[in-house]
């Protein structure tokens, strides 16, 4: 067993925190603009290695657009029904990509009414108007609702739809693409075939190179993840649904308060036979959980691709208060780490939670880890669930451990945490302060790790990993921070 890791912070004494440590400063050969800080999660490249923690407080549908369009990951929670999380994950899927192979479609006899629920529902501005045989007939967008609510509560599609549709076919070129929409003036551009079926749909949107740093799958769409309980779902109707979900999902993430148990092993190897996309699992704590889930849980090497790790370190979580058990998340990253050295270096590491400010990120990556992920920073932003409330003069938004009373009690995740134990609250539930557009909290995170790396001398994440780390005393972290100011005293 290396000790690499564990011997920079000799971890089998103590329990080390973001707090406790300091990178050491490295020489630097190389410019800024060099700095690679790119990560992958099993076949999928991050430009950016930040993902948003899969909780109801912090990561739906925008959130996880916005996360990856920027180049990282947003973690869709699991704390709603297999229905709820079907719509989520279809919005994200379905939210930007140069092909749209899912197209909705409307036959023309259809009424308006529908035409236009449809168009609210799955959050797109128009519809391909096909026969029963699948034969584009025609296209119907919001431009064509009449103004009329009779006309929209009785009339058909047909009578409204543009009938003259510009279209092109299968396999042409991106550029191609753009020559037809701009050359027509259309925002939309169905793919069809010489025999006039519908093969898909490209979008103007889609084509415009305005994230180039976006998280995409292999086809051009965003790359989606989604929460999932251990426990294999027992009624067939749960399963068909979870079925469905799996279209559009490239990662699912157990999510469990501590994954290094029988129940949890058994009940996602049976998940992972049923469904065929990529698993990351956790969370864990130690070298001796990853060490056993990798040599002893006898998982598919071909889907299982990272493990999350931290426990008890969220702002909002007190697992460790309330147990007595945790693995903060420096601690577990570097045990983690060694045994992913040790066994296998094919699976990625995400470091979760307990992350306070921008320098903690590089310290994780120094840790071991491939990625981090958070709730905290991105909670109180225009892109997480929930309204901006105003509380003495300040703007806020609320923010909730999925340990907390409220959390568990809504019925869907009360598996994350030991079973049976609802009285007994692993969280709490309070306020953030409202950040605005999570945009400028990347862009925060990400000056903070570049930073870093290029202190550290590290033009890339693998070497990150190679920079040392000293533990800092209580002193030496006080003298860290501003002190000795007049507003200080």
């Amino acid at each position: 067993m290396t000790d690499y890791y564990r011997s920079k912070v000799k971890y089998n004494e103590i329990i080390a925190t973001f707090d406790d440590v300091l990178i050491q400063p490295g020489f630097t050969n190389f410019e800024p603009s060099e700095v690679d800080m790119s990560s992958n999660l099993g076949s999928y490249k991050f430009n950016l290695p930040i993902m948003s923690a899969a909780m109801d407080t912090v990561t739906e549908e925008l959130m996880a657009i916005k996360m990856a369009l920027l180049g990282g990951l947003g973690v869709l929670h699991r704390n709603c029904s297999y229905e709820r999380q079907l719509e989520m994950v279809r919005i994200v899927k379905r939210a930007r990509s140069f092909v749209i192979d899912d197209v909705a479609t409307i036959q023309p006899d259809e009424s308006v009414s529908k035409a236009k629920y449809m168009m609210d529902n799955y959050n797109i501005s128009g519809i391909v108007v096909v026969n029963e045989e699948n034969k584009v007939c025609g296209i119907f967008t919001k431009r064509d609702i009449p103004f009329s609510k009779n006309d929209i509560n009785n009339g058909k599609v047909k009578n409204f739809m543009t009938k003259d549709v510009i279209s092109i076919e299968p396999g042409a070129s991106r550029e191609k693409a753009l020559e037809v929409l701009f050359e027509s003036r259309k925002e939309k551009l169905p793919i069809i075939d010489k025999g006039g079926n519908l093969k898909g749909l490209i979008t103007k949107k889609d084509l415009a190179p305005e994230f180039p740093l976006a998280s995409m799958d292999s086809e051009g769409h965003l790359i989606c993840a989604l929460a999932l309980s251990p426990k294999f779902p027992e009624s067939t109707h749960a399963q068909k649904l979870l079925k469905e979900i799996e279209n559009y999902v490239d990662i699912f993430f157990i999510d469990v308060a501590d994954f290094y148990k029988t129940s949890d092993i058994k009940g996602t190897k049976k998940l992972m036979d049923f469904l065929d996309s990529d698993f990351v699992l956790g969370n864990i704590g130690t070298y001796e959980a990853a060490e056993h889930l990798i040599t002893k849980g006898n998982f598919n090497e071909d889907k299982f691709i990272g493990l999350k790790v931290g426990m008890g370190s969220g702002s909002i979580c007190t697992t460790s208060i309330q147990t007595g058990v945790g693995a903060p998340t420096l601690f577990a990253t570097a045990q983690v780490a060694d045994a992913i050295i040790d066994y296998n270096s094919k699976i990625s590491l995400i470091a979760d939670g307990g992350f306070k400010n921008p320098g903690d990120l590089p310290k994780a990556f120094t840790a071991g880890a491939d990625l981090i992920m958070s709730g905290h920073f991105f909670a109180g932003s225009t892109e997480s669930p929930g309204y901006v409330d105003t509380i003495q003069g300040r703007k806020v938004k609320i923010y909730r451990g999925m340990g907390s009373k409220e959390a568990r009690t809504s019925g869907y995740v009360a598996d994350r945490y030991t079973e049976g134990s609802k009285s007994l609250p692993e969280g709490v539930s309070d306020y953030v302060p409202f950040v605005g557009d999570m945009e400028g909290v990347l862009l925060s995170l990400k000056e903070g790790l570049l930073n870093g790396m290029i202190y550290a001398g590290a033009k890339t994440i693998d070497e990150m990993k190679k920079a040392k780390v000293g533990v800092v005393s209580y002193v030496g972290q006080r003298e860290s921070r501003p002190h000795d100011l007049l507003s200080r005293y």
